[in-house]
């Protein structure tokens, strides 16, 4: 803890967790008084961590009280995965050149094997890391900042909302889904791949709309 930057990006990086893991749930309140008795610092550093997690829109962040952890409509989430389902097809064309093909199957390959040890071993919580490294592989090796800028913010919201339903009925399917798409990516297809990457964030969708309004009766 050297500095106002180092305190910031720490308390940045263990919100950011307790969000997209729901430990801090949608619509929860916090305010400044609270953050700073949990983290023993001053207003400033934990001010820069709320503005960059009201960037990454994870949160609404009000100035003066405190911020309030990012809350989803029906429309949101619809929006959501539609968009960033046409991104990540896009990350996969762009990765469609012969520097990027080997080291991305190969990362890939990494990447479905320890996520089907995990999950053989139900270890979900530990799975959810190897799918969301899945998706962001490709944008890594697109080497496209303004693509990747992009989709970064949507990236977080997917996290927090996929809580809702990452449950072993749908990682069975959405890590089917993710194996379908690699072995288009090692045949060398990447317009399948693309195409059934959509197609993968459609079902998402679907899960998420139903965990959401499943959550909606138990509040009712």
């Amino acid at each position: 803890m050297a500095n106002s930057t180092t305190l910031s990006e720490q308390i940045y990086d263990e919100l950011y967790h307790d969000i997209t893991d729901q430990r801090l749930v949608c619509g929860q309140k916090l305010t400044l008084k609270i953050l700073k008795e949990r983290f023993k610092v001053s207003h400033t550093p934990i001010r820069e961590a709320l503005t960059r997690l009201s960037e990454n829109g994870l949160v609404t962040y009000y100035s003066n009280c405190g911020v309030t952890v990012k809350e989803f409509t029906e429309n949101d989430i619809r929006q959501i995965f539609q968009m960033i389902g046409e991104l990540d097809a896009l990350a996969i064309q762009f990765c469609k050149n012969a520097f990027s093909e080997a080291p991305l199957i190969f990362e890939l390959e990494q990447i479905i094997k320890k996520g089907n040890a995990l999950l053989a071993e139900n270890k979900i919580a530990e799975w959810k890391d190897y799918s969301e490294e899945f998706h962001i592989a490709f944008y890594r090796h697109a080497q496209n900042d303004y693509l990747n800028d992009a989709a970064k913010k949507l990236r977080s919201q997917v996290e927090v909302l996929s809580c809702m339903y990452y449950q072993p009925v749908n990682v069975e399917d959405i890590n089917m889904r993710h194996s379908e798409i690699f072995e288009c990516i090692k045949n060398g297809d990447f317009d399948s791949a693309a195409n059934l990457m959509r197609k993968h964030l459609q079902f998402d969708m679907v899960y998420a709309l139903n965990a959401y309004q499943e959550a909606q009766k138990k509040k009712a």
